[in-house]
């Protein structure tokens, strides 16, 4: 999946600003699918269900893997700083869960 991002991140003649404005909007459309569907007041009329929080989450993660994307040089530095990251970002996540136990 990684590569296919990576790919269609080249094709895409997005801008790093749009591609941020982008992500802005689709966290804006997850927050509102999230709202939506656990009946949060004045949100519910919108009928959303967790399946439209999954599809709204999805696409936020595919902006937020293209802007990664678009700052790297190759696929390959692409793939290896997704790895870095995560393993950072999930270390650093653990730490802080061990901390409140």
């Amino acid at each position: 999946m990684e590569s296919r991002i990576f790919e269609l991140t080249q094709l895409d003649a997005k801008t790093l600003p749009e591609r941020a404005l982008k992500l802005a909007e689709e966290a804006g459309e997850v927050a509102q699918a999230v709202l939506s569907a656990t009946g949060a007041s004045g949100s519910a009329y919108k009928g959303l269900n967790l399946a439209d929080v999954r599809e709204e989450a999805a696409d936020t993660a595919i902006v937020a893997l293209s802007i990664l994307a678009q700052t790297c040089e190759d696929e390959a530095m692409f793939k290896a700083e997704l790895n870095r990251l995560l393993s950072e970002k999930c270390g650093k996540w653990e730490a802080v869960l061990k901390r409140q136990a």
